[in-house]
């Protein structure tokens, strides 16, 4: 009876330190309490995003000009970006009518088909 007692006696102390514990932090964030601070601001992650774009076109563009094909400008990109989009918000693709695609849960229940090999019928004495 005495471990018991001592056992709940543990379980309560360890409680009464962890509330504790979580009452004198409840006011810190976790990044305060971590001294988190991210590493790039927003304003540079955006300029880095537009700089991607940018190079992204110009390497299209080189191989197009060496292909002998007509260049692309950023607002073609944008206009492509903004059908694709749409074209994903309809729900239609490549693959929405294809026969040869087939969702497991468009493929409906499957029929059960008896064993290939059912087991002998005990014979009647």
């Amino acid at each position: 009876m005495t471990i018991v007692a001592i056992t709940l006696g543990l379980f309560l102390v360890l409680a009464l330190i962890v509330a504790g514990l979580v009452r004198s932090f409840q006011d810190h964030s976790v990044a305060e309490l971590l001294d988190w601070k991210p590493a790039r601001s927003p304003e540079v992650e955006a300029q880095n995003e537009v700089d991607d774009v940018r190079q992204m076109i110009e390497a299209q563009n080189e191989y197009r000009r060496k292909r002998g094909a007509e260049e692309i400008t950023e607002a073609d990109v944008q206009r492509q970006a903004a059908a694709d989009q749409q074209l994903r918000a309809r729900g239609a693709g490549p693959f929405k009518n294809d026969p040869e695609v087939v969702d497991e849960l468009d493929a409906g229940p499957k029929k059960l088909r008896p064993p290939k090999n059912p087991k002998p019928k005990p014979k009647k004495r």
